[in-house]
């Protein structure tokens, strides 16, 4: 039992670091995107920091940064179905 604890501590902590890696590329992703549709638009509509600072509001809104939560829910579920099989067939 002991062997399966820690085994579920180490697999929560790497899919926790995919995570956070995935989460900070699609943030400087969606940044980069912003500033290239403030440069491309015309420069005098607003402060480049407030374009960036509504942008990336809309983004934390949106559905993208959520998916990456499947991180967690797939792996989990897959190995939840085999654990089970493994001990009930």
């Amino acid at each position: 039992m002991i062997i399966w604890v820690r085994n579920i501590i180490f697999i929560v902590l790497i899919l926790s670091a995919i995570y956070v890696l995935l989460s900070a590329s699609g943030r400087r992703k969606q940044k980069k995107r912003l500033l290239s549709q403030y440069e491309a638009a015309d420069a005098t509509i607003t402060d480049k920091d407030d374009f960036l600072a509504k942008g990336m509001i809309k983004y934390d809104r949106s559905m993208r940064p959520k998916l990456f939560l499947f991180v967690f829910i797939i792996p989990i579920i897959i190995i939840s179905i085999l654990i089970y099989l493994a001990q009930y067939t």
